[in-house]
């Protein structure tokens, strides 16, 4: 009760403090009202409209001359300004994107000497109050760089400190900033609500590209207004109804014959396999009532009949099971939008989006047979209301509310049915659930099941103020997720350290030979996860002088009642040994921000700036869940098991019984949200009229990264950091007594304790070459060099942590983006990105400790290899040593391949102007144009780092090879 005492006044505290920034998904207009002379000019009335929806502002100038339009959405705008005596000033064409402060100044003349002037707005090169690092990505880049999935946001690979590796292979995000660790530390919010999974950190739910308008990335940095997460932030705005009727109807097709036969087919001789994609989409949108209330409206569709290609590169063991394999993929995507503008003060506006996803086979491909892992079945949706209320030419308020929101996720083996009722486990719903057997070069079997249901609700309130040369800030919001889910036993894994003959039938599986591990669970049970977060924040900005700006904040984040406090002990009491989740709370989460901008010369052509910002990362729901099931579900862990039987002739109750040294999963009492302090310092250069160039450095110092250990470890009887391959290969295989009497509590097997010790040191510089679009072009050039070193993943070896520090991310990045308008209603648009390597491991494929963890090659640390030659070059001739001592031949250095990335995308399109506002767009554009073989070292792809494996420092999977894709669409 004392620390939601605590909560409650950390919150009231920020709520009552004066504060300031921009919001999520709107802009302003704001500026000086002067007469020829340059004498201030108050008391000017001052009109606002947007031009698409008729919606009307109104202001007057204040004493000092200053005005500000605050709370406007995305758009194109019109002002005027009037004064008696003075000649009107109309002011055409201002654009506001997402985050947008436009500083505009008026000059007004004797009315004598004109009636009325004219003005063009432009949008600002430099936007000389930022001090994050951030980049809209626009319409017109949506509408004309290649794509390959329809999924807007993949542009952000576009900017730079961005890549696509370490993320999910499902519903695949960028990695942003000292993301790049994974996704989950990054942050999504669509129309100015969360929109992220507590889970995955995926997009909770992706509208159609049809949808969406515009969004921001900060790669680095954000205001007080953001929080629960530690790199990147991505704000994506819909589109809204207008004053005129307007849709679109589309339909983007490719096949076989419009792909070339890829690097996974010719690899296991295979000849190019039969594939379909369509994409069908319809908008539709327009006024209810002119000026005042409008609706949008879009579904796209998504069926995909493919492949996927099993390459082992051991067909003398697995070719029965090499091949290519046919799968399917459907995706449907709908949104739903009304805006209402009440009056001049008030607007509301609702919208409802749902994201259907189903795959017959996540992950398959690669080291994973046709049979293995999961069919996913996961329709998610998502309903938002927002009011704006401009109180005063001062005051603004903003309210986001979700709900509902919702997620149903559903796993099980490929080619088993969809099961729909969740709690129950018949005998039924197991039928074609089989053992996994894990070797070095394959992974075959499925006892993959999950089935989940998340309940999501959101509200959050953000109030501004501006006076004189500040603008104040100040919100909080609440967000609550429930989640109840199954948790399905599992038959049994095997883990081999060898490669041998495995076709996945019967007489093979009773064949196989010194298996190193069995792990598995039962019975099946249920569990439910809390996950309750809270914040509030105050911020403001301060112009001490014309040219500079001053950027302060404070927020407070926290978990409440979050990480597992509600664990019933009910029937598993001895767990009170190891932990007391009451006592488990961070309540300290004061993130204090302070940003400054220098406009040098006070001509918007030269911008330095420099801040500093202290974020919280939410722990996420995929984190805590084990704990949850621990004990509810018997886990068995053997080490060195006795082949086919692990049991020794026990059934596996009476096995738990009497082994009694039960494994679990808990929670450090210590656990704490993951602490992030960043510095960035950069300068920004006009260079033309539409063109500027962005240098940045960032660096990012992450503490508390939650991750697993196993704290009852058996105590080694040698010293990782001094064993040699010689030494290593006289380790005997160890019994279950002698392992239990190296434990530290010998009355418990494993124990795996998800805790805050990791962290990771990123350092970047960051380039970008800006043009916006002017003269019929437009380009985007970025650059990236990363210095990350860091230890997030999981503990290896207790004893020796230091093993798990290693480089991270790709050194170097390129990314050279743009489009242009041609002769004839063409458009052609390139993106072309290059990036350097992976660091990677050398695994052993032995548990030198027993504690069922495969552990690194003697001698041999994390990410030693991959980055660079004399790194490689190491880690390659402590592989062989391993391998001698084993009686194996050498690994040639001319096997290792590498993850460097080329890729050089174009799209072309034609525009058949059909009158009335209608016209035929023609499109085709490739993927891939020069046909480079790609390695998937991230997403999707599978490595082959055991070294026992002749394999060793392969992969299994190409991306594809050049990908022709056409489309049509009728817009009116």
């Amino acid at each position: 009760m004392n620390r939601l005492v605590m909560t409650a006044l950390a919150l009231a505290v920020l709520i009552g403090l004066a504060a300031p920034a921009r919001a999520q998904v709107v802009g302003q207009i704001q500026g000086t009202v002067t007469d020829a002379q340059g004498a201030v000019l108050p008391g000017v009335s001052l009109t606002l409209r947007n031009s698409e929806t008729g919606a009307v502002r109104t202001s007057v100038s204040e004493g000092d001359g200053q005005y500000r339009f605050a709370g406007l959405q995305p758009g194109t705008y019109a002002l005027k300004a009037e004064l008696q005596g003075f000649a009107t000033v109309d002011v055409e064409r201002l654009t506001i994107n997402i985050g947008l402060q436009l500083q505009q100044d008026l000059k007004m003349q004797l009315q004598s000497l004109q009636e009325t002037v004219t003005v063009t707005g432009e949008a600002p090169v430099i936007e000389v109050t930022r001090t994050e690092v951030a980049q809209v990505i626009t319409q017109e880049q949506i509408d004309t760089l290649p794509m390959a999935d329809r999924q807007p946001a993949s542009l952000v690979l576009l900017l730079p400190g961005t890549n696509m590796d370490n993320t999910q292979v499902r519903r695949a995000q960028a990695n942003i900033g000292a993301g790049g660790i994974n996704n989950q530390m990054n942050a999504y919010f669509l129309d100015g609500a969360s929109n992220w999974s507590t889970n995955s950190g995926q997009q909770h739910a992706e509208m159609p590209q049809l949808a969406i308008r515009e969004f921001r990335v900060n790669v680095a940095q954000a205001s007080a207004e953001h929080g629960g997460n530690v790199a990147g932030l991505v704000s994506i705005v819909t589109r809204s109804g207008t004053n005129r009727f307007s849709g679109e109807a589309l339909e983007y097709f490719k096949n076989q014959n419009l792909q070339a036969r890829d690097k996974n087919a010719e690899d296991v001789g295979a000849p190019k396999p039969d594939y379909k994609r369509n994409n069908w989409g319809l908008s539709l949108g327009g006024p209810v009532l002119k000026d005042k209330l409008h609706f949008y409206s879009a579904i796209e569709y998504q069926t995909e009949n493919k492949s996927f290609t099993v390459n082992t590169g051991q067909p003398r063991f697995y070719s029965a099971l090499e091949g290519v394999f046919p799968t399917d993929y459907r995706r449907h995507k709908y949104f739903l939008r009304g805006d209402w503008q009440i009056n001049q003060a008030q607007s509301l506006f609702v919208r409802y989006g749902r994201d259907f996803e189903h795959i017959d086979c996540e992950a398959c491909g690669g080291l994973n047979a046709a049979f293995s892992q999961s069919y996913v079945e996961s329709p998610r949706d998502t309903t938002v209301t927002g009011h704006t209320w401009v109180i005063s030419n001062r005051a603004l308020n903003e309210l986001r509310v979700q709900y509902p929101a919702r997620l149903w996720n559903a796993n099980g083996p490929p080619g088993t049915p969809v099961w729909d009722r969740p709690g129950e486990f018949p005998a039924e719903r197991f039928n074609g659930y089989t053992q996994v057997y894990n070797f070095p070069s394959l992974r075959w079997g499925s006892a993959t099941a999950s089935l989940n249901f998340t309940k999501r609700f959101e509200v959050k309130d953000d109030y501004s103020y501006s006076a004189g040369n500040q603008q104040w800030k100040f919100g909080g919001g609440y967000e609550r997720y429930i989640s109840p889910e199954d948790v399905v036993a599992n038959l049994g894994t095997w883990t081999f350290s060898t490669d041998q003959f495995f076709d996945g039938s019967a007489a093979a599986i009773a064949a196989l030979r010194n298996p190193v591990s069995f792990t598995a669970s039962f019975p099946s049970t249920v569990r439910k996860l809390h996950n309750y977060w809270m914040n509030g924040y105050a911020q403001d900005e301060w112009k001490p002088i014309s040219n500079v700006t001053v950027n302060l904040g404070l927020r407070y984040d926290t978990q409440y009642h979050s990480f597992n406090n509600q664990l019933d002990f009910t029937g598993r009491e001895v767990l009170k040994q190891l932990v007391d989740p009451t006592s488990r709370h961070d309540n300290n989460n004061f993130g204090p921000r302070v940003g400054v901008a220098w406009d040098v010369t006070n001509d918007t052509r030269t911008l330095v700036r420099a801040a500093y910002g202290r974020f919280y990362q939410y722990l996420p729901q995929g984190s805590l869940r084990n704990e949850l099931g621990t004990l509810l579900q018997n886990s068995i862990s053997i080490t060195n098991p006795s082949y086919p039987d692990p049991y020794g002739g026990l059934s596996q109750q009476a096995f738990v019984t009497v082994s009694a040294r039960p494994n679990v999963n808990i929670l450090d009492d210590n656990i704490q949200n993951m602490t992030g302090d960043t510095a960035t310092g950069g300068v920004s250069r006009q260079l033309m009229r539409n063109l500027a160039i962005h240098v940045d450095g960032v660096y990012t110092n992450l503490r508390q990264f939650a991750r697993t250990q196993n704290i009852n470890q058996p105590r080694p009887a040698f010293d990782f950091t001094t064993l040699d391959a010689a030494t290593a290969a006289k380790i005997a295989a160890f019994s279950t007594a002698q392992l239990n009497a190296a434990r530290p509590m010998a009355n418990w097997g494993n124990i795996v304790q998800l805790t805050s010790n990791g962290w990771s040191h990123y350092r970047a510089l960051y380039v970008r070459l800006d043009k916006r679009m002017a003269n019929r072009y437009m380009y985007l050039v970025s650059y990236t060099r990363d210095w990350t070193t860091n230890s997030v993943d999981n503990v290896s070896d207790f004893y020796h942590p230091d093993l798990d520090t290693g480089p991270s991310g790709r050194k170097h990045t390129l990314v050279a983006s743009g489009s242009a308008r041609l002769p004839f209603d063409l458009t052609f648009g390139a993106v072309w990105t290059i990036r350097t390597a992976l660091p990677y491991s050398a695994l052993s494929g032995v548990d030198f400790t027993g504690d069922g963890t495969i552990d690194f090659v003697p001698g041999t640390s994390r990410n030693q290899a991959g980055r660079d030659s004399a790194g490689t070059a190491f880690v390659l001739q402590k592989v062989n040593e391993w391998r001698a001592v084993r009686n194996l031949a050498p690994i040639p250095a001319s096997q290792l391949q590498s993850s460097d990335f080329n890729r050089f995308d174009i799209r072309l399109s034609r525009a058949l102007q059909l009158g009335g506002g209608r016209s035929v767009d023609l499109v085709a554009q490739v993927i891939n144009l020069f046909g480079r073989d790609n390695l998937i070292g991230g997403t999707g792809g599978t490595f082959t780092n055991i070294a026992l494996s002749s394999s060793f420092g392969k992969y299994a999977v190409a991306a594809p090879r050049q990908e022709a894709e056409v489309g049509i669409s009728f817009k009116f």
